[in-house]
């Protein structure tokens, strides 16, 4: 399983429309995850602003999409 796929299982959408500006983002209501694709960085956070919890399953997703963009190199 891809982490397309495995953010989907959790009920996240992909939302490329900030890959033009070095971004890319998960959305589920009013959580989102944040990968920053120019300082290889994840963010995890509410609409608000506040951090929010990230389970096992979302780390897993987390680090196979880490593993895709080829940040482990």
């Amino acid at each position: 399983m891809n982490a397309d796929e495995m953010f989907e299982k959790l009920g996240y959408e992909i939302d490329s429309t900030y890959e033009i500006e070095g971004h890319l983002h998960y959305c589920k209501n009013d959580e989102k995850v944040d990968f920053d694709l120019k300082r290889r960085d994840v963010f995890k956070y509410n609409l608000h602003g506040h951090r929010s919890v990230i389970t096992m399953d979302m780390l897993k997703a987390i680090n196979k999409k880490c593993e895709e963009l080829g940040w482990y190199d």
